[in-house]
């Protein structure tokens, strides 16, 4: 008979074979495994490649993640719009390019923006994403800043950048300056901030010619014009506010104000004052 200790001492040996062999299982299992998804994702790709199918198994992969997007609900259901006053909506829309119901993950931002900078009243623009379903798209428009008289004499309204705008009723702005040279909506904003400086001398102003590529004269609603010079402009003009204040320059009989010269002014008067002080009306009683 065997003892307690030869028969503990066997069953301890048939547990040890038992659980060595399923442990040696469990661990060639696991090695195939790891194997297979080596494989899977090394072997199949690199065959796909050296078969010339990757680019189309790509192109499948990529529209089937389309596919699922827009089932999924991530398609243009919005187009949010904010900044537009004079753009026209519906260049506006044309310009964006991208219809409702259409997969919101294939729209190109960029080129978008790039469209709608492209309309005249647009400055600048940013379109964005704003998943699952709606554009942003924000603009800052260009702002009128006087008339161009062009060589046809056609008026054309123009921005401080020198753009031509389009699509406006030329009625709403007759206000603005209207400025006359070739190359006069180039140079207009510095010369029209620079008088701004000096708002109610601003206010009269009713156009400017360009001189010589270089000065502006500039018309007053009075029909007074006034020369300013190619530097310093900004002085000959608060010295014409001084000969007003001083003088009442503006109130007279006076066709040109000629500020050219820093140390000093010329004045013509209208045909008439000249006239006039070339044959001063004789006194009454005067032979």
């Amino acid at each position: 008979m065997r003892t307690l200790e030869e028969q503990a001492r066997e069953r301890r040996e048939k547990l040890d074979k038992r659980h060595g062999v399923a442990s040696n299982v469990k661990k060639i299992a696991r090695v195939m495994w790891w194997s297979g998804f080596i494989g899977a994702i090394t072997i199949i790709p690199a065959t796909l490649f050296y078969t010339g199918k990757a680019d189309k198994w790509l192109d499948m992969a990529e529209q089937e993640s389309i596919r699922l997007s827009a089932e999924f609900g991530m398609t243009v259901k919005n187009i949010e719009v904010s900044g537009r006053e004079k753009t026209d909506t519906n260049a506006l829309l044309a310009a964006i390019g991208q219809k409702p119901g259409t997969p919101i993950i294939t729209f190109d931002v960029d080129a978008a923006r790039e469209r709608v900078e492209e309309l005249s009243w647009v400055r600048r623009a940013t379109v964005e994403r704003q998943l699952p379903d709606t554009l942003i798209v924000s603009v800052v428009e260009r702002k009128p800043l006087a008339l161009w008289q062009t060589e046809g004499r056609e008026h054309v309204l123009i921005d401080g950048d020198g753009e031509q705008l389009q699509n406006y009723e030329l009625g709403d702005y007759l206000d603005l300056p209207v400025l006359v040279g070739d190359d006069a909506p180039k140079a207009a904003a510095e010369m029209l901030t620079t008088l701004q400086g000096i708002p109610h001398l601003y206010d009269q102003i009713t156009g400017a010619q360009r001189i010589g590529h270089r000065r502006w004269n500039i018309q007053l609603a009075n029909g007074m014009f006034i020369r300013l010079p190619e530097e310093n402009m900004d002085k000959a003009w608060q010295r014409l506010e001084l000969l007003d204040r001083d003088h009442g320059i503006l109130d007279r009989d006076v066709l040109i104000v000629d500020l050219r010269l820093p140390d000093r002014t010329f004045v013509r008067l209208t045909p008439g004052a000249a006239e006039q002080r070339r044959n001063p009306p004789k006194k009454e009683g005067a032979v």
